[in-house]
């Protein structure tokens, strides 16, 4: 994964909320653009409400995955 791609997911207007998927198994949910830093090699997550920070690196995500579009889905039913 590279860290422009990442960027522009942080960058884009207006934001939604993405997952990030790592080698490990482990998934870090980024809500707001200024949660994320992305530098050459890492992207830092910042979770406010435990003040903790998780260091990524770029060779072990695996993928992003848009949160926002699965809680628009229509719950049931036909809309």
């Amino acid at each position: 994964m590279s860290g422009d791609s990442i960027r522009e997911r942080l960058r884009k207007q207006p934001f939604e909320s993405f997952e990030i998927h790592m080698s490990s198994g482990d998934v870090y949910q980024v809500r707001h653009p200024e949660q994320a830093l992305v530098t050459g090699a890492n992207v830092y997550i910042w979770f406010p409400e435990t003040d903790h920070v998780a260091s990524c690196s770029l060779l072990h995500i695996t993928g992003l995955e848009i949160t926002e579009a699965r809680q628009r889905k229509p719950k049931g039913g036909k809309q």
